[in-house]
């Protein structure tokens, strides 16, 4: 049976030798410095700014696990936002991701799959994009998790090393990124006492595993 997300992060395994060239973070070295540096104006969005699309566990608005990797049919989704697809590098190969953004303010990446024919993953980057799941970016570990188990939670590698990824309540397919203080290891976990006030810095999600075709 495959490891999940959490299982190979505790094992060690970087996201990007996780995932190889479909790794839903190769993107992450610039989507966690547009994090950082828009947290505090993006990520505490004001009610009144309508949402553009709503993640859920089955997509992001109308993107889902058949929608084709292609700029002008994403182009097509969010008209009036900038689209632009660009090449990231990583272990010596290159990786088209599809990237959305209100102006600078980055609000998704889009991952194609081996093929770069379906998208493969999103990492959802601003409240612009509506969690459906009801865990808006910028809310507390324990205001999503009020009776936590770690065992849904693991220390980040590689890029995300210094944070933590845990499975969003009720949908495997999606991980919730965290970030806090901490003067631990990078590689383990924080105590609850301390993880408990880490914030929802970003929200990755993945088509759900269709069980109809059997276990792998």
């Amino acid at each position: 049976m495959k490891k999940s997300w959490i299982e190979r992060q505790r094992q060690g395994v970087g996201m990007r030798t996780l995932f190889k060239h479909t790794s839903l973070l190769l993107f992450i070295p610039v989507a966690l410095a547009l994090t950082a540096c828009n947290e505090q104006k993006s990520n505490t969005l004001p009610v009144k700014y309508a949402p553009i699309a709503t993640l859920s566990a089955n997509g992001i608005g109308p993107i889902n696990g058949t929608t084709p990797f292609n700029l002008h049919e994403i182009t097509q989704v969010f008209q009036g936002y900038n689209v632009a697809q660009h090449t990231n590098f990583a272990d010596g190969n290159q990786y088209p991701v599809i990237e959305v953004n209100q102006g600078i303010k980055r609000l998704m990446t889009i991952n194609p799959d081996l093929k770069h024919d379906k998208v493969f993953s999103v990492m959802v980057q601003d409240n612009l994009i509506k969690n459906g799941l009801g865990h808006p970016i910028g809310m507390k570990f324990n205001e999503i998790y009020p009776k936590p188990k770690l065992d849904n939670c693991a220390p980040g590698m590689e890029d995300l090393e210094g944070r933590v990824l845990c499975y969003a309540p009720k949908a495997e397919n999606v991980l919730y990124i965290f970030t806090g203080i901490w003067n631990g290891p990078n590689n383990a976990l924080p105590p609850l006492d301390v993880l408990k006030d880490w914030q929802l810095a970003s929200i990755v999600w993945k088509p759900p595993v269709n069980k109809t075709l059997g276990k792998s």
